[in-house]
């Protein structure tokens, strides 16, 4: 651990570890003194509190160790901050729960209802201000880490923008470039230090926090090594910042073979055991809750609403292309009159096939919510990457070279391109190209956080922000 990682460490994540367990803490006192015993537990002992205290604590202890506190890391958006703080709470309450069934031989009846009604928002709340707090502190210059550039090709400028972009929230300061390039070749504002050659002596006595390299490893291997020893005895941390222009640009995973490094064009965290059980077991708890509480109802409304509005059935079902390319029938409830061009035509915003009712159906997003049936059937999962008619994958998959990676996760209800704008009919190629590069970007950074996230931030565009493109 650098001395920048010992500060943020001791500054942000202690503290805010504290006032997490204190409002846990709090919670349970609350509980435990003011709340009928009735409502919270079937525990005789009188002198339980100290115990049930502990477990608390140790339950907490427990769900940090499985979701770190991040809140102050560089370039972690807000909707993640409360998404972790919410999942780190649920998973709190769930340990307290499971100890408090093993130590005393009772499960507490209401207590988890309890705990989250006031932990999750209060600690969501919290995270959210002190994250808020943390990029107030980098903007005004403090907590800052320094970083120098050495190289000439075109992604050691890359690097510097990316350095940059947001510096009051991501808190780096670029001291300079070290470059046989020109100073006008430079970006705007950019400082060219020195010659390449004169970096590793710059970098020992100066010793920033982080060396970016875009050198290439065959012209420039002395200077590499020169460099990779300085950092190393500084305790600098080292970046190589390779030239991957005509590949892909998404994350990739190095590994070895023997002596020989290689690069994996797809990082796949959901193709783990873990992964999947977490998965599925996710989706069938999620999909039976739904459909035995809440889907009869809205099934009977939107059946009066439909036969009163068009001839024709109530669902409508569609081939999909589906998990690794395989087809599959999607279920919906039917928004459309009865026509031939469901197979070949997306909905457009005024679209003549549309019926009033099912206008109404697709803008709340309603028309969607028969897929938790196919989510049961494991055909499909709550979150993923949206299925497209087999006649839109034939034909993106000509035009989008990375199209059919988006079929390496199930298809889902929602997904991480639909809460970032990307939803709604694809007028143009582009369109289509940009709602692909969301989906592969969850399929390579899918964790159980950005799942809950994707849920939560979709609720709050059916609720409170309806998306525009949603017809």
């Amino acid at each position: 651990m650098g001395i920048q990682e010992s500060k943020e460490f001791f500054y942000y994540k202690i503290p805010v570890f504290i006032i997490d367990l204190i409002i846990h803490l709090y919670s349970m006192y609350w509980l435990l003194d003011r709340a009928p015993s009735s409502m919270v537990l079937d525990i005789e002992q009188a002198d339980a509190e100290l115990g049930i205290y502990c477990l608390v604590a140790v339950s907490f202890s427990i769900s940090v160790s499985l979701f770190s506190i991040r809140l102050q890391e560089r370039n972690i958006e807000p909707m993640r901050v409360i998404a972790r703080a919410a999942a780190q709470t649920i998973l709190t309450n769930i340990v307290l729960i499971v100890l408090m069934a093993m130590v005393y031989k009772a499960v507490p009846r209401h207590i988890f209802s309890y705990q989250l009604l006031f932990t999750m928002p209060a600690i969501a709340i919290w995270h959210f201000v002190a994250n808020k707090i943390v990029r107030r502190i980098r903007h005004l210059g403090y907590n800052t880490r320094y970083a120098v550039i050495v190289g000439n090709e075109v992604n050691a400028i890359n690097i510097y923008h990316e350095l940059l972009e947001g510096q009051g929230f991501t808190g780096y300061k670029v001291m300079g470039f070290f470059s046989s390039m020109a100073k006008h070749q430079l970006p705007k504002g950019a400082r060219l230090i020195g010659a390449i050659d004169q970096s590793y002596h710059w970098i020992a006595r100066h010793r920033p926090d982080e060396v970016y390299c875009s050198l290439s490893p065959n012209e420039y291997q002395e200077i590499n090594n020169k460099l990779i020893k300085v950092c190393n005895e500084k305790f600098i941390n080292f970046f190589f910042v390779p030239a991957m222009d005509g590949y892909p640009r998404r994350s990739m995973v190095i590994s070895r073979m023997g002596n020989v490094n290689l690069i994996k064009l797809h990082e796949e965290p959901m193709a783990t055991i873990v992964a999947k059980i977490y998965k599925r077991t996710f989706d069938i708890c999620g999909s039976i809750l739904f459909l035995v509480t809440l889907f009869p109802i809205i099934y009977v409304i939107v059946f009066i609403g439909t036969k009163l509005t068009s001839p024709g059935p109530i669902f409508f079902k569609q081939k999909r292309t589906g998990y690794n390319g395989k087809s599959f029938y999607i279920y919906k409830f039917r928004s459309m009159k009865v026509n031939n061009d469901s197979d070949r035509l997306q909905a457009t915003a005024d679209d003549p096939r549309k019926t009033k009712f099912g206008d109404f159906l697709r803008r709340s997003s309603i028309d969607e919510l028969p897929q938790f049936i196919n989510v049961l059937k494991g055909e499909m999962s709550i979150i993923g990457p949206r299925p497209h008619m087999e006649y839109h994958t034939d034909m993106y998959n000509q035009l989008i070279g990375d199209y059919m990676v988006r079929h390496l996760a199930k298809p889902g209800i929602t997904g991480w391109a639909q809460v970032s704008g990307c939803r709604g009919e694809t007028q143009t190629v582009e369109d289509m190209k940009k709602r692909v590069e969301h989906d592969i970007w969850y399929i390579e950074n899918w964790n159980p956080i950005l799942d809950i996230e994707i849920f939560f931030r979709t609720i709050w565009q059916c609720f409170f922000n309806q998306d525009k493109q949603a017809y």
